[in-house]
């Protein structure tokens, strides 16, 4: 029984941690040439920073860049 609850209990820290916890982000977003930004993301969840570095990422044309949080 004691087992299960401290299983649990751990489970529940891990998962809200990892929501909910605000902190800075780092977003890496690279161009077709290669060339490497890194814009910051500050005071957000790890939800929350993943999206706004997925919505950095851009294609038209043929230019194109790809952004991933560090």
């Amino acid at each position: 029984m004691k087992k299960i609850l401290l299983a649990s209990t751990l489970l529940v820290m891990i998962t809200t941690g990892f929501t909910s916890c605000k902190k800075d982000w780092s977003c890496s977003c690279t161009d077709q040439n290669g060339n490497t930004t890194s814009i910051a993301i500050n005071n957000e969840t790890l939800l929350n920073a993943r999206a706004k570095c997925k919505n950095m990422d851009y294609s038209v044309g043929v230019a194109s860049e790809s952004c991933a949080l560090q």
